[in-house]
């Protein structure tokens, strides 16, 4: 390819030319490590531009989702919820454990926007792993900041003996006092969505 490119003649031109040239073992080190580096440069390319067109993919479908309405905020709140299998005990009232903040958040405005539910009525439990007590106060600075609620709101944490968890803030647990009726509603909607595709 050197040759080809400095004199500007066909490849098989070249390739008849050397064909009865015997390389040395430097020359054929150096031929080795050109293809080596050529592969490389060639795949840091590819993952380059996979990775340009991901962002690009994520940024347009982003757009997509310029508004929510009130409906589709309480649909996708009554989804999240039976998706935790929360519906199963009707008695705990309502109750929300996640440990992405993205999911928390949504909750939390579900159930102020569709529950209706003022802040005085949410409760915070932070479930860590086991030999995290250091790391107990970050964990409620932390969740205190993604939830907008004082970090005095989040004093009832608890440590779960022999089980490690794989985040280092722990599991938010949210509950909602005296909210028996508002989880049987809640089963009432799941239970309309399950029959909307029978």
């Amino acid at each position: 390819m050197e040759i080809q490119n400095a004199i500007n003649v066909p490849k098989s031109t070249v390739a008849f030319w050397i064909k009865d040239i015997k390389l040395t073992e430097p020359q054929i080190q150096k031929l080795k490590n050109n293809r080596i580096a050529s592969a490389k440069r060639n795949s840091q390319k590819r993952i380059f531009k996979i990775k340009k067109e991901t962002e690009e993919i994520k940024f347009s479908s982003s757009k997509a989702v310029s508004q929510i309405s009130k409906r589709e905020l309480w649909l996708m709140g009554i989804i999240l919820y039976w998706k935790a299998g929360n519906e199963s005990n009707l008695k705990k009232g309502v109750q929300f454990s996640s440990s992405d903040p993205h999911l928390i958040k949504l909750f939390l405005r579900w159930l102020k926007e569709a529950g209706k539910i003022e802040n005085e009525e949410i409760i915070f439990d932070i479930l860590m792993g086991n030999g995290k007590k250091e790391k107990a106060k970050n964990a409620a600075k932390y969740w205190s900041q993604i939830t907008n609620f004082p970090e005095r709101n989040f004093n009832h944490i608890y440590f779960q003996k022999g089980k490690v968890l794989k985040t280092q803030f722990g599991i938010l647990r949210i509950r909602v006092r005296a909210s028996s009726m508002l989880a049987r509603q809640i089963f009432g909607w799941i239970r309309g969505i399950q029959e909307f595709y029978r």
